[in-house]
């Protein structure tokens, strides 16, 4: 946001996955931003998985994407696996954002290829 005020066209992009969009600072963070009308991407990688714990048996939304209509702001799921579908939402998140009209929430869906942890 000081970008903005400063008159540059740099936006925040947020990184964080499935298990983090059950948690307050997701929908505080989306909250702020939406009412901020902020320059920001948040895109959540969403492998079903919270660490151990399966998304199904933590909440009854799965799709993190339309968690984003109650904050006022687009919401987009995508194939995760697909760098050009990936590369779209980007840009098109990234256009509206330098474009005054607040954040955009990108869900790419994926599967985990790898444990969590390094054990794992």
């Amino acid at each position: 946001m000081s970008a903005r005020q400063q008159g540059r066209d740099d936006i925040g992009v947020a990184f964080f996955g499935d298990g983090a969009a059950n948690h307050g600072g997701f929908h505080e963070a989306l909250n702020f931003a939406a009412v901020q009308r902020a320059p920001a991407v948040f895109i959540c990688e969403n492998n079903l998985y919270a660490t151990a714990t399966p998304l199904k048996s933590v909440t009854l939304n799965p799709e993190i994407a339309s968690k984003a209509a109650s904050y006022g702001m687009p919401g987009v799921a995508v194939d995760g696996n697909d760098v050009f579908a990936v590369w779209l939402a980007m840009k098109e998140a990234t256009e509206r954002a330098r474009a005054g009209k607040g954040p955009t929430l990108i869900e790419a869906k994926t599967y985990r290829t790898v444990g969590h942890h390094e054990g794992d």
